[in-house]
């Protein structure tokens, strides 16, 4: 929980891979950004939250406020190789169709006309701040607008994150028969559902606010055509570890009386299993053992 006023996406350092530990912005990449700002840089500021990417606000000469986004972990672009030139687009996307979401200043998804090799994208920089706690009928009404917006154009599709590699109990399962048969019905019955615009990330973290009110979406690298249902149980399940169990069940109700869409049990079972080897560590399996059996008997009955 985030009741200290803290970043909701706040992380222990040592628990963030080693490139994002340390992260400064290089020289080249300060003459990048004059290049294609017209302004040089006159001070940087680390944000909190992001743990997929290095992220900064910069103060340019010219009094412009910046966001800069560099893709420095290697290992997040292993597993999402699209994610930068996709992010680019989605935000393109979102802005024209009226989403509150950064306008794209530049972008480099190779990293060669920045000359490090790292992928990195230029924003207007969004005031506010992520809050833990958000009024969860005003939440609901984030999702549900994102969802509204037609997705016809919009090139990339969702696919189930780590539907190779989850294909048994992890290591020192409790429960290797509800994990079985869990992953069955995972990989062989996901039902029919509407395609709509899915940030594929959405939770407080990603979401700003100034005064009460909503000024921007921001981490649009998973956007997708897709099923809601897999934004509705993503965000539910950090809902569950900021403010517990009554708050995503508050927020599930206020988007289903929103939407008149009713949440399929099948993504609560999605977003447990959608994650890789190391995330199953004996605290996160006791944690989700008991969530995923749930799940399972909902999703069975």
């Amino acid at each position: 929980m985030t009741g200290d006023g803290g970043h909701p996406n706040r992380r222990a350092l040592s628990s963030l891979p080693v490139e994002l530990r340390r992260t400064t912005v290089p020289p080249v990449v300060r003459a990048w950004v004059a290049r294609r700002a017209g302004s040089e840089v006159a001070s940087v500021r680390r944000l909190q939250g992001a743990s997929s990417a290095a992220v900064h606000a910069l103060q340019l000469e010219d009094g412009r406020r910046l966001a800069l986004r560099r893709y420095v972990w290697p290992g997040f672009l292993e597993a999402e190789p699209e994610a930068a030139r996709r992010e680019v687009e989605a935000l393109g996307f979102a802005r024209e169709r009226g989403l509150p979401v950064p306008e794209v200043v530049a972008a480099d998804v190779t990293g060669a006309e920045v000359g490090d090799g790292v992928a990195a994208l230029l924003m207007g920089f969004v005031p506010g701040r992520a809050v833990g706690d958000p009024d969860l009928g005003r939440l609901a009404e984030v999702a549900a607008g994102v969802h509204a917006t037609d997705p016809s154009g919009f090139g990339h599709r969702y696919f189930p994150w780590y539907s190779s590699t989850t294909v048994g109990p992890p290591p020192g399962s409790g429960q290797p028969a509800v994990w079985e048969a869990a992953l069955e019905l995972w990989h062989d019955a996901m039902p029919q559902h509407e395609e709509v615009f899915v940030h594929r990330d959405l939770h407080p973290g990603n979401i700003l606010w100034r005064r009460g009110r909503l000024t921007g979406i921001v981490d649009w690298a998973n956007a997708c055509r897709g099923p809601r249902g897999c934004d509705v149980a993503h965000c539910r399940a950090n809902l569950r570890l900021l403010s517990g169990e009554q708050a995503a069940d508050r927020f599930l109700t206020a988007y289903e009386s929103l939407t008149g869409v009713t949440h399929h049990p099948y993504w609560e079972l999605a977003s447990i299993l959608e994650h890789g080897p190391s995330h199953w560590t004996p605290e996160q399996l006791a944690a989700d053992e008991p969530r995923l059996a749930r799940a399972l008997a909902e999703l069975r009955g």
